[in-house]
């Protein structure tokens, strides 16, 4: 009792130094509030604008970070169920999501896929027809991108098995593509479930996490240099 009584003396003055109120109404003077909804903030290559999802399975927005002026890219497609949205350094972007809402196993899995969406005002998305597993690394410098798969998403892959392909995106006359593709890492089984990060270094070098069993995860990098060129 008396060893709970001391603790408790110790631990008033600090506290007394807890400030009331909410901790968003006083923020230190380098960060900001953007908005009050979204999620998956991506900021485009020139910082001056940055785009998120709205919510999981929803529309795309872009804030204008000196104007704080917020568009939506994806609300001329009615029912649009998208989870990502990211920069490509041309100012056009590169979503993922599936092309219809099923179930949250379903729609995040098996039927996620990478679309591209043209800068110009109006544009609707574009299938890049490329099944893929949650995220993807998307290159601030040139038309990179580095994604995941499993037997989800790719029967060839063992079941448990995962791997990172990186690929070129070629655009011409309004259209995208993938094209270069090569797979870049591989993890046989389920003790190492790979999603690509970024690119760095020049995009000559790529982050990516490997998710283990009993919710561990490791952050890993690959030096692409000796798997592209060697």
């Amino acid at each position: 009792m008396k060893s709970f009584i001391a603790c408790f003396i110790l631990l008033l003055p600090f506290a007394d130094k807890r400030k009331p109120g909410n901790p968003l109404d006083n923020l230190p003077k380098n960060i900001e509030i953007l908005t009050r909804f979204g999620e998956r903030a991506d900021f485009s290559p020139d910082n001056k604008s940055v785009a998120f999802m709205s919510k999981s399975f929803g529309d795309a927005m872009v804030i204008d970070m000196e104007t704080h002026a917020i568009r939506c890219l994806t609300c001329n497609v009615p029912t649009a169920v998208f989870l990502r949205v990211m920069h490509l350094p041309t100012g056009d972007y590169i979503l993922i999501g599936p092309d219809h809402f099923e179930n949250i196993q379903v729609s995040r899995s098996r039927d996620n896929e990478l679309w591209f969406l043209s800068k110009e005002r109006g544009a609707r998305p574009v299938k890049l027809e490329q099944k893929m597993s949650e995220g993807a690394a998307v290159s601030k410098k040139n038309l990179k991108i580095a994604f995941s798969q499993t037997h989800t998403q790719s029967p060839d892959i063992a079941q448990g098995a995962s791997r990172i392909v990186m690929a070129d995106i070629e655009l011409s006359g309004g259209q995208a593509k993938l094209i270069n593709k090569k797979a870049v890492y591989e993890s046989k089984d389920q003790g190492c479930n790979l999603e690509a990060q970024d690119f760095y270094d020049n995009d000559t070098k790529l982050t990516f996490v490997c998710y283990e069993p009993d919710g561990q995860a490791s952050v890993m990098g690959i030096d692409l240099k000796k798997i592209l060129y060697d």
